[in-house]
């Protein structure tokens, strides 16, 4: 069964095809459990002209259909509003079309899987503060544990309201920008860890476990994670346009 992961939720993006033995049903079968058929990175600024034809382009090159695969994935958020729109109207239209689920992965969630991985002797189940920058002085932040398997909390943060937050919950303090790691260097002095900005191959283990847990959704019922709902403009759920894209990514395949 194949997966196709969108991410168009950072700065940088990519779709990425893997093939997994393992079924919609959660059923395991024998062989090899997870192969990635191919990866293409998304430039900054250019997700809405490259998205649709980076996905043509990997069902080409692994001579699969859009109708082959079991289950799309995409990064809901925190991050940029255009950004997630994108990528999300994409995931949606071709769910639609192809009457498969989506699974949602956050992005909070994948930089502190990266983390627990890198450090797992390190993280143990103390609490792990996952932060991004928002802009505006502001930022998203998860607080996670169990090395990053457990989400606590998601949230969205002024600076000195997220110092007592990290104040009251001791833990590690997760970044991957240099503005993030600035502002709170002398926050989290040694507890601060950073680590490389998730790209989309980091989701795929996530995406994986959302798939064995069950956890899908039909696309009616996907929106965006802004965290800082007052400012977003919401996907719009209207079928037409979504479709007519995922029509497009089949006509290129075949």
């Amino acid at each position: 069964m194949l997966l196709l992961v969108v991410d168009t939720a950072g700065p940088t993006g990519g779709v990425l095809l893997a093939r997994t033995d393992w079924s919609v049903d959660g059923a395991a079968a024998t062989g090899q459990e997870i192969e990635i058929l191919g990866v293409m990175e998304l430039h900054p600024r250019a997700f809405s002209a490259e998205l649709i034809p980076a996905v043509a382009e990997l069902l080409r090159a692994s001579e699969r259909r859009l109708a082959d695969v079991g289950a799309f994935v995409a990064i809901s958020g925190p991050g940029s509003f255009t950004g997630l729109r994108v990528g999300l109207s994409a995931v949606k239209a071709m769910a639609e079309a192809t009457g498969k689920p989506i699974l949602t992965l956050s992005r909070l969630a994948i930089l502190a899987s990266v983390a627990a991985r890198l450090t797992p002797s390190e993280m143990g189940d103390a609490a792990m503060h996952v932060v991004l920058d928002a802009g505006r002085g502001e930022f998203y932040h998860g607080v996670y544990r169990d090395a990053g398997n457990t989400r606590v909390a998601e949230s969205f943060e002024t600076f000195d309201a997220l110092v007592q937050k990290i104040d009251r919950q001791p833990g590690w303090v997760i970044v991957s920008e240099v503005s993030v790691k600035t502002a709170f260097q002398s926050v989290a002095g040694s507890r601060l860890r950073e680590v490389a900005s998730p790209s989309v191959r980091d989701a795929l283990p996530l995406a994986v476990e959302e798939w064995r847990a069950g956890r899908f959704h039909d696309p009616v019922s996907v929106d965006a994670n802004y965290l800082r709902r007052s400012d977003a403009v919401v996907v719009a759920r209207t079928k037409a346009e979504p479709v007519a894209q995922a029509a497009r990514v089949e006509d290129v395949r075949s």
